[in-house]
């Protein structure tokens, strides 16, 4: 879901009037237009302020929830007790949330960078942060285009990505890598940053090492490498970064197209059966984990009775019963209609519960699987899944070349090895 990043406007023009000819209310209501289609919401106090309240209480409450604030530094503001005060609060934001907070200060026409020197504003220091200056020469219905641009990494941040749960969570495990090796690794992902944007430039390496990378043949040179390479020595936590391989690896190589078609079924309210060609126990894994678009997969387990005896069947329906009570009733004893309950709350609160069964599927085995678990995902992975599946609901997905899914394979090894610091350096 795509949020909007809500920022603050600290102001002062309550004494703009026609009859004075100033110009503030203009200016901040031309802000407010140029937020708006900037895929922020903007936060005045106009908004939310009524004569009677107390402006201590509701002004400090928007900005605890907005993401940022602008300050507008006109000719008032200089000397405004309330901007001074908004500006204190905004700054205890920003150390509160490790510099998260943005503070943008924008200097109106008529107001210079010296004029803060002798202003109520001196003792902010505000002149440490990157200040806009708006043009007189462009007036109050253009705002400066930096405005956009200092905005962008929240915008981005806060789901204007394909992925953003995800996007953050890898964004959040590459917070020890430099801003030199970060700009490095963007360069070799293809993505552009913001020069002086630390955050920014982690936000954007995060989506490029999620973008979709296939490669035809196993040796071919591919930027996701080149880039985990360069990145992970630099990142302190092995946890850090076996997440950082576990994500990255199936994002950019499982196909999209089949990523998105498993989500539908998986998300949908029919029969949850897909058929994977597939040679390596670990591709349902990867195909799972770039299907649930969460930084925790969905759970999933791989029953392993003996097909080839008597009642292999009811083996493997009781074999899964076992393991749904062990894993969504953590070893309580239930019985079917619980079970039905606990599977609906874990579905609700994490997802489909998937089963892999490294097999071709038969209709009497599907049969039974769906009477006794109607909302388990199965997902049948194996090279002989039948092209044209004959039970309605099936879905084959098209899956990758042996050689593309060696090479996914041998990756996720490679760096997963690296990671938690094992073998050839």
């Amino acid at each position: 879901m795509v949020r909007r990043p809500r920022i603050f406007l600290s102001h002062s023009s309550s004494r703009c009037t026609v009859e004075s000819g100033c110009q503030c209310r203009r200016y901040l209501e031309s802000l407010e237009r140029h937020l708006v289609a900037g895929g922020c919401d903007p936060v005045a106090d106009k908004r939310f302020l009524n004569g009677s309240d107390e402006w201590d209480d509701k002004v400090l409450k928007e900005i605890r929830t907005a993401h940022g604030m602008i300050i507008l530094i006109s000719p008032h503001a200089l000397e405004s007790h309330y901007v001074m005060k908004e500006a204190i609060a905004a700054l205890a934001e920003r150390a509160g949330s490790d510099g998260a907070f943005l503070i943008l200060p924008v200097l109106l026409p008529g107001v210079r960078r010296s004029q803060l020197k002798d202003s109520t504003l001196e003792k902010l220091n505000l002149g440490r942060f990157d200040m806009v200056d708006w043009s007189s020469v462009a007036g109050p219905d253009q705002p400066p285009p930096k405005i956009t641009t200092s905005l962008l990494p929240l915008v981005e941040s806060l789901g204007a990505v394909p992925y953003p749960e995800v996007t953050t969570f890898v964004t959040g495990r590459m917070t020890d890598v430099p801003t030199v090796v970060l700009e490095e690794a963007a360069a070799i992902l293809g993505v552009p940053t913001l020069a002086y944007a630390t955050n920014h430039s982690r936000h954007r390496v995060a989506q490029g090492l999620l973008t979709e990378r296939p490669v035809r043949q196993p040796g071919d040179a591919c930027a996701l490498r080149s880039a985990l390479k360069l990145l992970l020595p630099q990142v302190r936590h092995a946890e850090h970064r076996a997440d950082i391989v576990d994500v990255a690896v199936p994002y950019a190589r499982v196909p999209k197209a089949d990523a998105e078609r498993l989500r539908r079924v998986a998300l949908g309210s029919g029969e949850r059966v897909v058929l994977l060609p597939a040679d390596h126990g670990e591709t349902p894994d990867m195909y799972v984990r770039r299907a649930s678009e969460t930084p925790e997969p969905w759970s999933l387990c791989r029953p392993g009775p003996r097909l080839d005896v008597p009642g292999y069947v009811e083996g493997l329906v009781a074999e899964i019963r076992e393991l749904l009570i062990e894993e969504i009733a953590w070893g309580l004893p239930c019985d079917d209609d619980a079970l039905q309950d606990l599977l609906a709350r874990h579905e609700k609160e994490s997802g489909p519960f998937t089963v892999v069964l490294r097999r071709p599927p038969d209709p009497g085995l599907l049969d039974a699987l769906l009477a006794h678990f109607p909302r388990l995902l199965f997902l049948f992975a194996d090279r002989r899944a039948p092209a044209s599946p004959g039970k309605t609901g099936q879905l084959r997905l098209e899956g990758m070349t042996p050689g593309q899914e060696q090479d996914m394979i041998r990756t996720h090894r490679q760096f997963t090895t690296r990671s938690t610091g094992g073998g050839c350096r």
